[in-house]
Formats: structure tokens, sequence, C-alpha cells
């Protein structure tokens, strides 16, 4: 069973021994966020530092004898900077040992312990008094190194609590605990210890690069609790030699170090904190000292509620104003953003109206552009037209003149003829030609054969489509060896856009009548209404 607890105590203890940044490579801002987890879990690493000392508890009580005063000397520094009550009722348990009665030591240790416990509460006259009746030379060396610390210890109190408000007897009662080093280092067993007394006397004396020197070869040979007092007393030199960063980055470490430990006394956070706040960061300190303030009533350790109690009203306030600030900026931003929202919804108003206009724009353009594609569509068509219309022109230009020019030729025969039968006296035979029609007929048939050839060349269709118009049975086809009947060319004329009878009659030869009677007998057998017939021909 015994054995089993003491593996419980190991396991306990190494809790709050999680990996901490390197602290030679870590920035400032990394160890603060750091801290900030860490204060975050505090909760988890006191309850670790008291489940240690219910497991010392339970020991002590299922112990007699030595192994029992041991378990009690663990619990007592178990609790001495974690709970003062608690260390307080340790002394006592102790107090009630048969050993306390006959072991002179114990007796002498008790009172150490009543010494410090009262003058980390702020008991200074009850710890001074305490200390006196301790008597140093009928103990051993143990308990002398015990005397010698805790003179020292309860000294250094003494000064803490002084330096804001008695610095010249601060200063005093400061260099009455630097005494003691001399004396604790002779009768210091452990070569670490020595070198961490060493450095103090250092600081002491204004060796401050010694005193880093000596810190930093321990840091790399300490346990976690030698580390934590070497970072405390490293930032302390630092701080001395106005390295404001080295300063910050072990008080930093340090009070990592203290929270992860469990404890409830403590230095550095509020230290921490007032530079914090020097520097700026009012939220942080603001968080540091609060949380320095709740452990120290905790522990009601009275010197460190006071050191807390100095800054923080200063810090509060500040705080409070920065949250005013932050709450006035807050609404400014509000009020920004409902004036944007506001702007917004204007401009999303008026773009939408815009919009709408655009669209009735487009809707009233993309008709104009349907009218500009039809009036484009009528227009080539009304091109077409013109060309087609061009053309024709040009066809019947080229016949005009290939039939003048044939007219002209045969003109200009018959002169010769006739002059020649003149000249020959061949009178007789010249009046008979003059009096035959002959020449006329043929003449007129050539006629009638080139008309028919130019026309068809340009209506090829004309005849097919033209008795389309017509009912089945009235339908005009022209006999075998012809091109266009008579009907056929009357209305040809038509098609190419002459309707007057009477030009027709002139251009054909033939008489109105005859004209009219063509026209007439061809409108009445049209399949349409005879009065939109030639209408239709002329769109053939």
């Amino acid at each position: 069973m015994k054995k089993l607890l003491q593996t419980l105590i190991i396991f306990l203890l190494a809790l709050p021994a999680e990996a901490m940044p390197e602290e030679q490579t870590a920035s400032i801002p990394e160890l603060l966020s750091c801290l900030d987890d860490v204060i975050a879990s505090k909760s988890t690493y006191q309850a670790a530092r008291s489940a240690q000392a219910d497991s010392l508890k339970a020991i002590a009580q299922l112990s007699s004898g030595q192994p029992r005063i041991d378990a009690l000397h663990q619990l007592y520094d178990t609790y001495l900077h974690f709970h003062t009550d608690s260390v307080l009722s340790t002394l006592q348990w102790i107090m009630s040992l048969p050993e306390y009665t006959t072991d002179t030591q114990l007796h002498q240790y008790v009172r150490l312990c009543q010494s410090e416990v009262f003058g980390m509460t702020g008991f200074y006259i009850q710890a001074n008094n305490t200390m006196m009746s301790v008597r140093p030379e009928i103990t051993d060396d143990s308990t002398l190194l015990h005397y010698y610390n805790a003179r020292h210890s309860v000294l250094g109190w003494m000064s803490e609590y002084a330096e804001a408000i008695l610095p010249d007897f601060s200063s005093e009662i400061h260099q009455r605990a630097a005494l003691f080093h001399d004396s604790i280092l002779v009768l210091e067993p452990d070569e670490l210890n020595r070198s961490i007394v060493r450095s103090n006397r250092d600081y002491d004396k204004g060796n401050y690069r010694q005193c880093i020197d000596t810190l930093l070869n321990v840091l790399e040979k300490s346990d976690p609790a030698r580390q934590i007092f070497a970072y405390s007393r490293l930032s302390e030199a630092y701080g001395k030699l106005g390295i404001k960063d080295q300063e910050l980055r072990y008080l930093i470490l340090t009070a990592i170090g203290d929270l992860r430990s469990g404890i409830t006394e403590y230095m550095a956070l509020p230290r921490l904190a007032s530079l914090l706040y020097e520097r700026g960061d009012t939220e942080r300190a603001y968080n540091y000292m609060f949380c320095a303030l709740e452990d120290a009533n905790l522990c009601k350790a009275s010197l460190r509620t006071i050191e807390v109690t100095q800054f923080f009203p200063i810090i509060n306030q500040s705080h409070h104003e920065h949250l005013n600030r932050q709450r006035w900026l807050s609404y400014t931003l509000i009020l920004l953003l409902t004036l944007f929202v506001a702007v917004l919804a204007v401009a999303t108003v008026i773009l939408w109206r815009m919009n709408r206009k655009l669209n009735q724009t487009r809707a009233l353009l993309a008709k104009a552009n349907n009218d500009l594609k039809k009036s484009y569509v009528q227009l080539k068509q009304a091109n077409g037209e013109l060309l087609k219309t061009d053309k024709i022109k040009e066809e019947y230009l080229t016949s005009y003149l290939t039939r003048s020019r044939r007219y002209l030729a045969s003109t200009e025969s018959l002169q010769h003829q006739y002059l020649k039968l003149l000249q020959t006296r061949q009178l007789d035979e010249l009046q008979k030609l003059l009096k035959s029609t002959q020449m006329l007929d043929d003449e007129q048939t050539r006629f009638y054969e080139d008309f028919d050839e130019t026309f068809l060349h340009l209506y090829p269709n004309f005849v097919e489509k033209f008795n389309q118009l017509l009912k089945p049975d009235c339908q005009i086809i022209p006999k075998k060896g012809e091109l266009l009947t008579t009907e056929l060319r009357i209305f040809a004329l038509i098609r190419m856009g002459e309707t007057d009878s009477t030009k027709i009659a002139k251009f054909l030869n033939y008489s109105l009548t005859t004209i009219y009677n063509y026209r007439s007998r061809i409108r009445n057998n049209a399949l349409c209404d005879k009065d939109l017939f030639e209408q239709k021909v002329i769109e053939l």
C-alpha cells in the first residue's frame, strides 16, 4: 500500500510538467499565448496539487513514526504556497503527534514553519516573535539551515512589503536578509542550491552579469522548482541591466512555471501584469491581475493581496476605459454599418430603377432592331427587284439594239435592191416588190420571235405560273414551234408593267379591240377575282 501511494505521488508531481516552449527560440507573443493557455487551465494544475496533498494525507494517516513525519513535512511543502489554512492545519497535525513533545528538532521545525507562514501572510510581528523562540544552538545542521533560510525569507517578505511605502527601511531590511547568504552557503550541501545562493549574493551586490551567468548554468541542470526561481531572478537581473525583452521573457516563464506547479502564492504574474500595462497591453494586464488577485485570496497571502490591490484599481480603470473605447468604437461601427446599409439600399433601389429603364430601353432597341431587320429585308428585296429591273432593262436594251441593227441592215439591203432595179429600169419588178406585204410579215414574225426569246429568258417559268392562275380547262399551251401565243404576249407585256391597252396594241400591231377582247376573255377564265388577276400577273 505504501509503495502504491508513493507511486501515485510521483505521478501527480509529474502532471504539471508539460512541454514548455524553448525559451531561447520562442518569441514573446508565443510565450504570452502559452501563458494564456496555462491560465485557462490553472484549475487543472491546482487540482493536481490538491490531489498530491490528499495522497500525502492518506500516507500520513496510514503511517506512523518517522514515515508519518516525513509525509507531513512534504504535505507542509505542498500547502505552503497553495493554501494557508491547510498549511496551518498540517502544522497543528504535527504538533498533535506524540513525537512533538519529545523531539526537540521537530519542535524547532514547527516553530520555523509557523514563522514562515506568518511572514507569508503578512503577520511580521508574529513571524519575528516565533523566530526568536527558536534556539539555533541546540539544532542540527539541517534545522539550522532551515532557520537561516526562514530568517532570509521572512526578512525578504518584509522588505517587499515596505518597498512601496518605506523604501529606505525596505533597503535596510534587505541588507539584513543578505547577511544570511554566507551562513546558508556554509551549511548547504547541494551544489545547485549553493549556486543559487551565490547568484542571490551577486544580485544583492549589484553583480548582475555574474548572477545571470550563474543562473543560466543552473538552468541546464535544475529541476522545475529551481528553474522557476532561476527564471524569476534572471528577470530581475535583466531588468536591472535595462534589457527589457529578456526581463519580460523570463518573467513570463516564471509565471508559467508558478501556475503549472499549481501554487496560488506568487509574485511573477502581478509584476508581469504591471509591465504589460506599461506596454499598453491593458486587456492582458487586467486578466493577469484578476487571476493573481483570485489566487492570492484563495491562498490568503496578505503580501500578494496587497501587491495586487495596489495596481488592480489602476489597471481595472484603464481596462474599463479600454472597454468603453471599444464599446464606443462598436457603436460607431454599427452606426456606420447602418448608414452603409441604408446607402446600399438606396443605391439598390436606384440601380433597380435604372435596370428597369435599361430593360425598357433594350426592349425598344430590340423592337427597333427587328424593325430595322424587316426594313433591311424589304430593302434587300427592293434592291433585288431593282437589280432584276435593271437586268430586264439591260436585256431589252440589248435586244432592242440587236433588233434595230438587224432592221437597219435589212433596210439597207432593200435600199440596194430597189436602187439596182431602178438603175436597170426594171420598174415592173420594183413595183411588184413595193406592193408585196411579205417583207412586213416576215419582219413581224421575227419581231415576235425576238420578243418571245427575250421575255422567256428573263422569266423562264412565266407560262407555267401564268396557267396556274387560270382554270384548268382554260390554260394556254403554245403550239409546237411557238414560244408564246398572242394572249401570252399581251400578259407578258402586262407582267413587264405595261397595262395600257393602246400601247400594247401598237407594240404587238393589233387593233385596240383585239387587245380588249383578249384581256377580258382571259380575266373571265381566272381562278381568282378577275379584278385582281392582272395584279397577280404583275407579281409573277
